[in-house]
């Protein structure tokens, strides 16, 4: 969808394409639902089409959305209809440009998807408020189906994420938790209709009042266990699959043993591990847990990735409203998110911010040390994340798998049926299928020659640096392996190259494990790093083939 908003003149045709129709169905069942003489706002509105059509019914309507393209596009196509009631304008979800308790209708077509999970509740907060008592909010967006129909949307959409990787956009986000923020905030459902096997759904919500304060509920999450054997596999799958990324838990805030007002407030990362080995190292120390949405990547990774900074900081506390709970002023974070938290700037971004920011430890495990404690200047200990080989073997693990499962799964795949083809040529050749295991065994004793002797490149930040050390004495060590089994000089000659690659480009992408570098110094190093593997890559291939190629000849 984010690719069609970049063509607005297209836009409707090919929504329509992709949804297969189902957009004009949820208009029609839109349209349906609403009389005349509303006072209607719009979210996301688009080109348009949804808003006039509301106005020709004889509807006051303001439509907004953030893309400047969409409104001039919408503009164009305004309706000649004289005394109409219409009028688009940019706007967003956290700044409706609307008096409070002043609209009939508020909707909302695909636009739900577009929002990570604290938008999700800002847009429906921010809605409560414009809507007068009684007020509906309609909402179309997609869903994930239940049954059968998930396992295909799955699939569709595994291939369409691909898609825009290739063409560089980013994905749109599953509206995974959306229905438990409902009733918290203050709408109740009056009605749902379900198209393309539920992958698509129109839901229209009241407005009700939870309190007497006038003001919407807040959402907090369900709590979420942290021992036992289903966060153990939950460890296990992050650090033996390499998913060291978008693995989250429902961001929001969470206790720890039983919190009060004074209780201190501690802030990380939506990733579960990260999640459950905060709360293991708190044992059960009276604290709030605030999770922000960085997406579900680790606090280290999504702070230089801007998924951990001001911005989500912001958000989160906006969100789950932890002022109205506590008394404390301050908001502890970790000290691996001083790359993305500008505590300096959090002030001028949010003038009403109601906290100060303290940057605590370094690692969870001196976090009740540090609570206790609360030292003026931190120890080496709680402010240094010195790489001992216990964390670099752990990054070893995490690191390979990832590697695996996200660079070489594929290729390996394709080369083992490419090796069993050309046994039709001859069968005899059906031994070579041990190099596809070769490939793998490379990769893992690279990967552990990295994390063991990685302290002796300490003395450069430098990652293509490193990885040249490492592409060295990758060779030397793989060619005393290769002679010892093939005793060919000549194809370990050819090999040699591609033996450097593999640590080459190893050692860059370990690199992001050990913060030996900043985001500034690899995006510095990144376009000379990018070229230079991909030339190695493709002749360390080539002469590979090639030796490959005569050895099954002679």
């Amino acid at each position: 969808m984010r690719k069609l908003e970049l063509e607005p003149d297209s836009y409707e045709s090919n929504f329509t394409i992709l949804t297969k129709g189902a957009n004009v169905k949820v208009y029609n069942w839109i349209l349906e639902r609403i009389n005349n003489q509303n006072s209607i706002l719009e979210i996301g509105c688009g080109t348009g089409t949804l808003a006039a059509k509301m106005a020709l019914k004889g509807n006051d309507v303001l439509a907004i959305d953030k893309n400047q393209r969409m409104i001039t596009t919408a503009m164009k196509n305004y309706p000649s209809e004289p005394n109409l009631n219409l009028l688009y304008q940019i706007g967003t979800i956290s700044d409706l440009p609307v008096e409070e308790s002043s609209k009939d209708i508020i909707v909302s077509t695909f636009m739900l998807s577009e929002l990570r999970p604290y938008e999700q509740q800002i847009f429906l907060r921010n809605s409560w408020k414009a809507l007068k008592p009684n007020g509906k909010l309609i909402i179309a967006a997609e869903f994930v189906p239940s049954g059968f129909w998930k396992l295909l949307f799955n699939i569709k959409r595994w291939w369409y994420k691909k898609k825009l990787r290739r063409l560089k956009i980013t994905s749109t986000f599953l509206v995974k938790w959306f229905f438990n923020y409902i009733s918290p905030i203050g709408f109740k459902i009056s009605n749902i209709k379900k198209w393309r096997n539920g992958s698509i759904q129109a839901i229209e919500l009241i407005k009700i009042n939870n309190d007497k304060s006038g003001e919407p509920g807040y959402y907090q999450p369900k709590f979420r266990k942290f021992k036992g054997f289903r966060s153990q596999m939950s460890i296990y799958r992050c650090l033996f699959t390499g998913q060291t990324d978008h693995v989250p838990i429902e961001p929001g805030l969470y206790p720890s043993g039983n919190p009060n007002k004074d209780s201190p407030i501690i802030v990380t990362a939506n990733y579960v591990y990260t999640y459950i080995k905060v709360m293991r190292a708190l044992k059960g120390v009276d604290a709030w847990v605030l999770c922000v949405d960085s997406r579900g990547i680790n606090v280290w990774c999504a702070a230089r990735g801007n998924n951990f900074g001001n911005k989500q900081l912001i958000e989160a506390v906006e969100t789950t409203g932890i002022a109205r709970i506590t008394n404390k002023k301050t908001l502890i974070v970790p000290q691996l998110s001083a790359g993305g938290i500008a505590a300096p700037l959090i002030k001028s971004e949010a003038p009403d911010f109601p906290f100060n920011i303290l940057y605590g430890p370094v690692w969870a495990k001196h976090l009740p040390k540090f609570l206790e404690e609360r030292p003026a200047r931190k120890s080496d200990k709680m402010k240094l994340a010195k790489f001992t080989l216990s964390h670099r073997f752990r990054a070893e693990i995490t690191h390979t798998t990832f590697l695996f499962r996200k660079i070489f799964l594929w290729p390996s795949i394709i080369l083992f049926l490419l090796l069993i083809s050309i046994t039709f040529i001859n069968p005899l050749w059906i031994s070579n299928l041990w190099i596809v295991g070769e490939l793998w065994l490379w990769i893992i004793i690279a990967n552990a020659l990295i994390a063991i002797l990685f302290p002796i490149t300490n003395f450069t930040r430098k990652f293509i640096t490193k990885g040249i050390i490492f592409g060295i004495i990758n060779v030397l060590l793989f060619s005393g392996i290769s002679w010892l089994f093939q005793n060919s000089l000549f194809n370990i000659l050819l090999s040699s190259l591609f033996y450097f690659w593999v640590a080459f480009f190893s050692t860059m992408s370990f690199s992001g494990y050990t913060m030996a570098t900043s985001p500034r110094e690899i995006q510095d190093e990144y376009p000379i790093f990018s070229k230079t593997n991909m030339i190695l890559l493709i002749i360390g291939l080539v002469l590979k083939a090639i030796g490959f190629t005569i050895f099954q000849i002679f």
